[in-house]
């Protein structure tokens, strides 16, 4: 499961197909943006965080 949009200052910009905390030196991303619809809220609002 992964945001729709982050942001990690500091590190190199290249293609990654995902972010993983444990392998980037357990550095979380700085920004995260997860966009919801009317069809996808309570997914997003409620079961997603709590993952």
């Amino acid at each position: 499961m992964a945001p729709d949009v982050y942001v990690v200052f500091g590190f190199s910009n290249h293609k990654r197909d995902n972010y993983k905390v444990w392998e980037e030196g357990g550095v979380p991303p700085d920004f995260v943006l997860e966009i919801t619809s009317a069809t996808t809220q309570t997914k997003d609002q409620e079961s997603k965080p709590e993952i």
